[in-house]
């Protein structure tokens, strides 16, 4: 017979859900303002969408509060944030007047988020965290087309619809990236790495993009390094 958990234990669950649902909200949001020509809040948003995305796996693993329903909340809010926002942002700010190529653009690369989600839930346990993600994850795709948007009058269109299409391949490719959580280099370097794109957000321009993307491979080098030496220990 199976036993019922307690209503204390139960509303441990709350927080990490309640921390989801607020990552949903300013997907919403975001789009509402892109859709009033608020470009740059709208990528904020979508900023905060990030950190919040961050937390909730991390307080639901902290509180023991991981669930299936939990992992099936988190998607639909990667969906919305990182799937349908930054696609309708990107339409918005920059593809909008190169119809209809613009608009097959911005649905590939919703496809491809989709597809990536699923791909994941498939074959993920929602009580552990995977030790190997292959492909690029939704979140690290979205802040690209999120940089394309602030950097606008400096890119031609043309070559915004191909990073849109590249990181949406990306996605849904079966390059496997290490693991970056957990170990001392790796985890100094992600937290610059949080920075980089920080600066980059507030202050976007070619050197700052050079120096995070830079920094982004020296964070895939360094850990694929410590993969390979914990693989012959």
């Amino acid at each position: 017979m199976m036993v019922e958990e307690s209503s204390p234990k139960r509303y441990r669950y709350l927080a990490p859900n309640g921390v989801t649902a607020a990552n949903i909200s300013c997907g919403f949001i975001s789009m509402i303002v892109a859709a009033d020509g608020r470009f740059e809040l709208a990528v904020y948003l979508l900023v905060v969408a990030i950190v919040l995305d961050t937390l909730d796996g991390n307080i639901a693993r902290w509180l023991h509060a991981t669930s299936e329903f939990g992992q099936e909340m988190d998607s639909f809010s990667d969906a919305l944030s990182f799937g349908a926002a930054p696609a309708f942002l990107v339409y918005q700010a920059v593809l909008k007047d190169s119809e209809p190529f613009g608009l097959t653009v911005c649905l590939v690369y919703l496809l491809c988020a989709i597809l990536r989600l699923t791909r994941f839930n498939v074959t993920s346990d929602a009580h552990d965290k995977e030790r190997r993600t292959v492909g690029v994850p939704v979140p690290v795709a979205a802040s690209y087309l999120m940089v394309a948007v602030l950097i606008r009058d400096l890119v031609r269109p043309a070559h915004v619809a191909f990073l849109v299409l590249m990181v949406g391949g990306l996605m849904i490719s079966r390059i496997p990236l290490p693991n970056i959580k957990g170990r001392n280099l790796v985890t100094f370097m992600l937290l610059v790495g949080i920075v980089n794109y920080l600066v980059v957000i507030f202050r976007p321009c070619w050197n700052t993009i050079i120096w995070w993307n830079v920094w982004n491979a020296l964070i895939i080098l360094a850990a694929w390094i410590e993969d390979r030496r914990q693989a012959l220990e």
